[in-house]
């Protein structure tokens, strides 16, 4: 085994183990054995180790397994870890602001210019969202650096994240599914009655998890909310597979 071969061995091994940490913590975090400052400062330094670990892994390297990979495989798994990165930094900011200023209540302000900013950021997030994802997201994280309680641009952060993810490999899913659903829990916990929140976490707990039954719970949620007709569309078109998967 060459040097080579051995450091992508060890930088597996470190991947592994910083996914199963995450695992752990958000275990340990539901059974009440972390408070949440602890909980948001320790995961966003094991996803922050494991964007640069996955990083690492995917430059270029002079061993085969690496080159027969193509190359828009690459440029997708590297526009994905630079996503992480952006929620990384966003995430960091917004707990910075909050703690600055006191938790605020999603749509409440420290001033009219910072409502202004996020109405603006919102509104052009909104028309980004399907036509470039990447912008979107950087769009509701700099919303969530001056509002880390915005309902809307958690939600939809992690919505446009975890459809990114869809096409990634198994790892990119798995870090994905963890950021995606911590922000969607986090929207709900602020606005239990804000369906889009509700319906997106139950297709994200089935198309990157596999879990059919905490899938069904969300999205029954939804549909008792109304939701809007566009996102009631991605309901629509999962619960069969949703029902399937829990009666096979």
């Amino acid at each position: 085994m060459d040097k080579s071969d051995a450091n992508i061995e060890g930088l597996i091994d470190q991947r592994k183990f910083l996914l199963q940490s995450l695992r752990d913590l958000d275990a340990e975090f539901e059974a009440g054995d972390l408070d949440l400052d602890d909980y948001n400062s320790l995961r966003s330094d094991y996803v922050a180790r494991t964007a640069q670990v996955i990083r690492e892994l995917e430059s270029p390297q002079p061993t085969s397994s690496i080159r027969e990979n193509t190359k828009s495989t690459k440029r997708a798994r590297q526009t994905m870890v630079t996503l992480f990165l952006v929620l990384i930094v966003a995430t960091g900011a917004g707990w910075l602001v909050a703690h600055q200023s006191g938790q605020r209540l999603s749509g409440q302000s420290l001033s009219g210019g910072i409502e202004d900013s996020t109405a603006s950021l919102l509104s052009r997030a909104r028309a980004t969202n399907f036509v470039d994802p990447q912008a979107a997201i950087e769009l509701y994280s700099q919303v969530l650096g001056l509002d880390p309680d915005n309902v809307e641009a958690l939600t939809y952060r992690a919505w446009l994240l975890a459809l990114i993810a869809r096409g990634a490999g198994s790892e990119i899913k798995q870090l994905a599914f963890l950021s995606a659903s911590s922000d969607l829990e986090k929207a709900i916990k602020l606005d239990a009655n804000y369906p889009d929140a509700h319906c997106f976490l139950g297709i994200v707990r089935f198309r990157l998890a596999g879990d059919a039954i905490g899938s069904r719970e969300q999205l029954t949620i939804c549909e008792s909310q109304n939701p809007p007709a566009e996102v009631k569309s991605f309901v629509d078109s999962i619960i069969a597979e949703v029902d399937a998967a829990i009666a096979g």
